[in-house]
């Protein structure tokens, strides 16, 4: 074979392969070609969402005017941008060939419509979309959109990253004071009332001190850390109910101000029953329209007060050396 037909041979190879991939690649393409899974919808086209988790947990998340709010609670307001960042996971999930297509193993699969590890209810202005997600595996999960048996593989988001739990989606602090802005303490409950204010030096005194008695102020610097930052475990609404035992308090707690002599009311904290289930109190703040539940450890140095707590210990006297006699 001459040098220009081993040309033509070479080039004639070339036109095969090109137009063996022309034909291949398109078809490749077609059958990997990504599409959304929420298709034409948007963040914005979502007006509510139900997160729920079995056996049962659930989370019902509103939007109202601009902001998102938990109806369940009078529109407890909802941390924003983790909604927003949910929903913008939720409707970006890219889907392209289905890892199965029949509803048989949807079960297996934790994806079916009464076994699932998170199931999310999308209310949107061109109707209700529902998703199923089974366990994260690795960096991945399963997910099937209601109404098909279809399910894929997403690495969008996993389950872990759809909260089912209320006190995720909200700023779970209700309550602030500076230790240092207060100037006075007052106490009250079942024992009676202990009254505690700073002095000249900015410490601390109790007042109504008998003789001999004397002051431990760590058991009162304990309940002021606890309560400078106070978390709720959950928030109850804004109307008061006969259950939460707020008419006659367990406690309450009243903390002055040192600026109250510009006429500032003093911040009154609440404490009503407890709930044996979880060990935890209803909480009423006067500088918030919310009545929350917040955990027993926080609050039980109030509810349990006495005033021999705020005591020093009375010293224990050294017995005295005893001569012994010379013989």
């Amino acid at each position: 074979m001459n040098r220009r037909n081993q040309i033509l041979a070479a080039l004639l190879i070339v036109q095969l392969i090109v137009g063996v991939l022309a034909v291949v690649l398109p078809a490749q393409a077609a059958q990997t070609q990504s599409r959304p899974l929420l298709e034409q919808l948007t963040d914005a086209d979502v007006t509510a969402l139900t997160i729920r988790e079995q056996p049962d947990k659930e989370v019902r998340i509103a939007r109202k005017d601009d902001q998102w709010v938990l109806p369940d609670v009078d529109d407890y307001p909802v941390d924003k941008t983790k909604v927003t960042e949910l929903l913008s996971k939720l409707t970006g999930i890219q889907v392209s060939k289905p890892v199965l297509t029949t509803a048989g193993g949807h079960a297996r699969l934790q994806v079916a419509d009464d076994t699932f590890n998170r199931r999310v209810d999308l209310t949107t202005n061109k109707g209700e979309r529902t998703l199923f997600f089974g366990p994260a595996r690795g960096g991945s999960a399963h997910v099937r959109l209601a109404g098909s048996d279809d399910v894929f593989l997403t690495t969008r988001l996993a389950p872990f990253d759809i909260a089912s739990d209320l006190t995720s989606w909200i700023n779970t602090i209700y309550f602030t004071s500076t230790q240092q802005e207060v100037g006075k303490v007052t106490i009250t409950n079942i024992t009676g009332t202990l009254a505690f204010q700073r002095n000249l030096a900015d410490g601390w005194e109790f007042k109504g001190l008998a003789a001999g008695e004397a002051f431990n102020p760590s058991r009162l610097e304990t309940i002021l850390s606890r309560v400078s930052s106070l978390y709720m475990t959950r928030p109850l609404g804004k109307i008061e109910k006969p259950e939460y035992g707020l008419s006659r308090p367990t406690a309450v707690l009243t903390l002055t101000l040192k600026s109250d002599v510009s006429g500032l009311q003093p911040l009154v904290l609440k404490i009503g029953a407890r709930d044996d289930k979880d060990n935890t109190y209803v909480v009423k703040s006067s500088s918030s329209p919310w009545y929350v539940r917040v955990n027993g450890f926080i609050v039980e140095d109030i509810v349990n007060a006495r005033r021999e707590d705020f005591l020093q210990p009375p010293a224990t006297p050294t017995p005295e050396a005893t001569a012994t006699p010379t013989p």
